[in-house]
Protein backbone atom coordinates (compact mmCIF):
# COMPACT_ATOMS: atom_id res chain seq x y z
CA UNK A 1 0.00 0.00 0.00
CA UNK A 2 1.21 3.13 -1.02
CA UNK A 3 0.53 6.85 0.54
CA UNK A 4 1.14 8.30 -2.18
CA UNK A 5 -0.97 5.93 -4.97
CA UNK A 6 -2.98 7.81 -7.25
CA UNK A 7 -6.70 6.94 -6.66
CA UNK A 8 -8.55 6.01 -9.87
CA UNK A 9 -11.91 8.57 -11.36
CA UNK A 10 -15.26 7.40 -10.74
CA UNK A 11 -16.59 6.45 -14.01
CA UNK A 12 -19.11 9.16 -14.27
CA UNK A 13 -16.27 12.14 -13.15
CA UNK A 14 -16.99 13.50 -16.44
CA UNK A 15 -13.44 13.28 -18.16
CA UNK A 16 -12.34 12.73 -21.59
CA UNK A 17 -11.23 10.28 -23.08
CA UNK A 18 -7.62 10.52 -24.78
CA UNK A 19 -9.13 10.23 -28.08
CA UNK A 20 -12.41 12.22 -27.31
CA UNK A 21 -9.95 15.46 -26.03
CA UNK A 22 -7.70 14.31 -29.74
CA UNK A 23 -11.51 15.37 -31.59
CA UNK A 24 -11.90 18.81 -30.11
CA UNK A 25 -10.56 21.83 -32.05
CA UNK A 26 -8.77 24.45 -30.14
CA UNK A 27 -9.97 28.46 -30.98
CA UNK A 28 -8.10 31.41 -29.93
CA UNK A 29 -9.26 33.42 -27.80
CA UNK A 30 -9.96 36.72 -29.13
CA UNK A 31 -8.53 38.78 -26.26
CA UNK A 32 -5.49 37.12 -27.34
CA UNK A 33 -2.60 39.21 -29.78
CA UNK A 34 -0.01 37.37 -31.45
CA UNK A 35 2.52 38.50 -33.69
CA UNK A 36 5.92 36.86 -35.67
CA UNK A 37 8.89 38.74 -34.05
CA UNK A 38 12.29 38.67 -36.22
CA UNK A 39 13.64 35.47 -34.67
CA UNK A 40 10.62 33.93 -36.80
CA UNK A 41 8.65 32.71 -33.81
CA UNK A 42 5.42 33.84 -31.97
CA UNK A 43 4.88 36.59 -28.85
CA UNK A 44 1.93 36.48 -27.72
CA UNK A 45 0.13 39.19 -25.20
CA UNK A 46 -2.34 37.37 -22.99
CA UNK A 47 -4.59 39.28 -20.39
CA UNK A 48 -3.94 38.14 -17.13
CA UNK A 49 -6.12 38.28 -14.33
CA UNK A 50 -5.82 40.56 -11.10
CA UNK A 51 -7.19 38.82 -8.01
CA UNK A 52 -10.70 41.96 -6.40
CA UNK A 53 -8.55 42.09 -3.35
CA UNK A 54 -5.11 42.96 -4.61
CA UNK A 55 -6.64 45.27 -7.26
CA UNK A 56 -9.10 47.11 -4.93
CA UNK A 57 -5.74 47.11 -2.52
CA UNK A 58 -3.55 48.71 -5.80
CA UNK A 59 -6.05 50.97 -6.34
CA UNK A 60 -6.14 52.49 -3.07
CA UNK A 61 -2.29 52.72 -3.02
CA UNK A 62 -2.29 54.39 -6.84
CA UNK A 63 -0.43 51.62 -8.10
CA UNK A 64 -3.39 50.33 -10.90
CA UNK A 65 -5.38 52.57 -13.21
CA UNK A 66 -7.96 49.74 -13.81
CA UNK A 67 -6.88 49.35 -17.26
CA UNK A 68 -6.53 45.12 -18.01
CA UNK A 69 -2.65 43.84 -17.49
CA UNK A 70 -0.94 42.08 -19.48
CA UNK A 71 1.72 39.59 -19.97
CA UNK A 72 4.09 38.83 -22.93
CA UNK A 73 5.51 35.06 -23.46
CA UNK A 74 7.80 33.76 -26.54
CA UNK A 75 7.04 30.50 -28.11
CA UNK A 76 9.83 28.41 -29.13
CA UNK A 77 9.60 26.65 -32.79
CA UNK A 78 7.49 23.86 -32.30
CA UNK A 79 4.99 25.51 -30.11
CA UNK A 80 4.67 28.45 -32.91
CA UNK A 81 4.66 25.86 -35.59
CA UNK A 82 1.37 24.56 -33.40
CA UNK A 83 0.04 27.73 -32.69
CA UNK A 84 -0.09 28.29 -36.58
CA UNK A 85 -1.85 25.49 -37.03
CA UNK A 86 -4.72 26.71 -34.24
CA UNK A 87 -7.96 27.61 -36.79
CA UNK A 88 -10.53 26.30 -35.10
CA UNK A 89 -11.31 23.77 -37.51
CA UNK A 90 -8.12 21.78 -37.07
CA UNK A 91 -8.72 19.07 -33.89
CA UNK A 92 -6.19 18.60 -31.59
CA UNK A 93 -5.07 15.56 -33.26
CA UNK A 94 -4.74 16.72 -36.47
CA UNK A 95 -2.22 19.31 -35.05
CA UNK A 96 -0.40 16.47 -33.23
CA UNK A 97 0.05 14.44 -36.92
CA UNK A 98 0.79 17.41 -38.77
CA UNK A 99 3.42 18.62 -36.35
CA UNK A 100 4.64 14.84 -35.58
CA UNK A 101 4.81 14.84 -39.73
CA UNK A 102 7.15 18.22 -39.89
CA UNK A 103 9.41 17.35 -36.97
CA UNK A 104 9.50 13.31 -37.81
CA UNK A 105 7.88 12.46 -34.03
CA UNK A 106 6.61 9.03 -32.90
CA UNK A 107 2.66 10.06 -33.38
CA UNK A 108 2.04 9.23 -29.60
CA UNK A 109 4.92 11.60 -28.72
CA UNK A 110 3.59 14.76 -31.00
CA UNK A 111 -0.33 14.17 -29.40
CA UNK A 112 1.27 14.17 -25.85
CA UNK A 113 3.53 17.18 -26.26
CA UNK A 114 0.44 19.11 -28.06
CA UNK A 115 -2.54 17.79 -25.77
CA UNK A 116 0.21 19.21 -23.08
CA UNK A 117 0.83 23.13 -24.66
CA UNK A 118 -2.75 23.12 -25.37
CA UNK A 119 -3.88 22.71 -21.83
CA UNK A 120 -0.84 24.81 -20.50
CA UNK A 121 -2.35 27.61 -23.16
CA UNK A 122 -6.13 26.83 -21.77
CA UNK A 123 -4.96 27.77 -18.45
CA UNK A 124 -3.68 30.61 -19.47
CA UNK A 125 -6.86 31.57 -21.21
CA UNK A 126 -5.17 31.96 -24.35
CA UNK A 127 -7.33 29.47 -26.09
CA UNK A 128 -10.73 27.25 -25.41
CA UNK A 129 -11.53 24.37 -27.38
CA UNK A 130 -14.84 23.32 -29.24
CA UNK A 131 -16.23 20.15 -30.56
CA UNK A 132 -16.86 19.65 -34.16
CA UNK A 133 -19.91 20.68 -34.75
CA UNK A 134 -18.65 24.28 -33.30
CA UNK A 135 -19.84 24.39 -29.93
CA UNK A 136 -17.80 25.50 -26.94
CA UNK A 137 -17.02 22.73 -24.33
Amino acid sequence: MSLFKKKPLPPDAGGLTRRQAMELAPVVSRDVRAEEIPSGVVQLSLPVAVRPALAGLARRFGLWDGKPLRKTVELDAMGSAVWRLIDGKRSAGEIAAELARRYNLDAREAEMAVAEFLRLLGRRGAIAVVGREGEEE
